[in-house]
């Protein structure tokens, strides 16, 4: 378990590095938005492609990808079920909630920690970024959903729906440069070593960059939420935390566990539904000006929360023999 904690510290430390650089001024305002930018742009892209340009497509691997959307998806729809009220109030604040309680920060805090807990496994690391990847799609239903909503409500046309999100994916750096570093892999093609060397080193800077960051964003969303941005419902906020940081990661260990999966690839599966909420729920909340300010909670609250909850679920992994 020192492992284990050892992550933890070091993952909150960059973070609270991040949070007291924002808070006492000492890089630029914008420095948070350069750092999240750098890394979403270049830095994981850089990483996911050299890892995926050596991954094995095995039967293992099928397995974690389809068992992975399959409990992503359906964690979605049960928790849309949920805050619809058995699919009868459909709004935008319904849809955020939803994306708040299923979708986990996978990338930006997920890998580091994973990386850091399972040092030096290419298993762990391959699982972590296909499942950064595959958390896509509950993504993409939210994002669909909240652009047939506003059009409904605002009289447009729902026409196109589908170009736009084919568009979105393939904007996606990350989505882009792993089908790029897969099909450069499977072809067997040998890539320059100076290509290689360029995207492990710009790789290498995604987990420092991404943690101090989020440190960065943190503090700003602390600061804005202190004020009278607008009210939030603590029910709801208490429910959707709960349900992104305990119930996910237990309902994920089950399907998993019955898709076939075992060892680091289960592991790794609960560990990335344990991650706590994305920050691009708070920003598609304010794209849509659906409860911003009760997204911007939850991003907060689960990211301290998971102080406490993290190490409870890899106490878990532990006596299952999974760590």
């Amino acid at each position: 378990m020192s492992s284990i904690f050892s992550a933890l510290l070091t993952v909150f430390g960059i973070m609270f590095l991040g949070l007291i650089a924002e808070r006492r001024r000492i890089l630029a305002p914008t420095m948070a938005l350069c750092l999240n930018q750098f890394v979403y742009w270049v830095s994981l892209p850089a990483l996911l492609f050299t890892q995926m340009c050596s991954i094995h497509m095995n039967e293992e691997a099928a397995t974690f990808m389809w068992a992975t959307l399959a409990s992503s998806m359906i964690c979605y729809l049960a928790a849309y079920l949920f805050f619809s009220k058995l699919w009868r109030v459909h709004r935008p604040e319904t849809t955020i909630r939803t994306l708040g309680a299923v979708f986990p920060n996978a990338a930006f805090f997920g890998l580091p920690f994973i990386f850091m807990v399972f040092p030096d496994n290419e298993a762990a690391a391959t699982a972590g970024m296909l499942g950064a990847l595959l958390y896509s799609a509950p993504f993409l239903t939210a994002d669909a959903t909240l652009d047939i909503l506003s059009s409904a409500e605002g009289g447009g046309s729902r026409r196109n729906l589908g170009k736009r999100l084919f568009g979105e994916l393939a904007h996606n750096p990350m989505i882009v440069s792993a089908v790029v570093g897969a099909c450069a892999g499977f072809s067997g093609v040998p890539l320059p070593k100076a290509l290689l060397s360029i995207t492990q080193m710009l790789g290498s800077t995604a987990a420092p960059c991404a943690l101090f960051g989020m440190g960065m964003v943190l503090s700003a969303q602390l600061s804005g939420t202190s004020g009278t941005r607008g009210s939030f419902n603590r029910k709801d906020l208490a429910v959707v935390c709960a349900a992104k940081l305990l119930i996910q990661p237990l309902f994920t260990f089950f399907v998993m566990l019955a898709a076939g999966c075992s060892g680091v690839a289960l592991a790794v599966a609960v560990v990335t539904a344990a991650m706590p909420t994305g920050t691009i729920v708070y920003i598609v909340g304010e794209r849509y000006q659906a409860c911003p300010t009760e997204a911007s909670m939850t991003v907060i609250v689960t990211t301290l929360l998971s102080l406490a909850s993290l190490p409870l679920v890899m106490l878990a992994l532990g006596w299952a023999g999974l760590v």
